[in-house]
């Protein structure tokens, strides 16, 4: 497969919108590790009530 070829990776252009996407992930990624420090309980309440609201969402409403 000609994507997975390195000399494809090199002749890809690095354009100014792919290094605002990259440098968006790095900022949010750090966001991301700062709240898991500062709120780890927020953190899992928000994630257990994403799982419920999911799962709720799935069944259609019948659990």
């Amino acid at each position: 497969m000609q994507s997975f070829e390195l000399t494809f990776f090199n002749r890809q252009p690095i354009t100014q919108k792919l290094l605002q996407t990259i440098r968006l992930i790095g900022e949010y990624k750090g966001k991301q590790e700062l709240y898991q420090q500062q709120s780890p309980q927020m953190l899992e309440t928000l994630r257990q009530t994403a799982v419920i609201q999911s799962t709720e969402s799935s069944s259609g409403g019948f659990c």
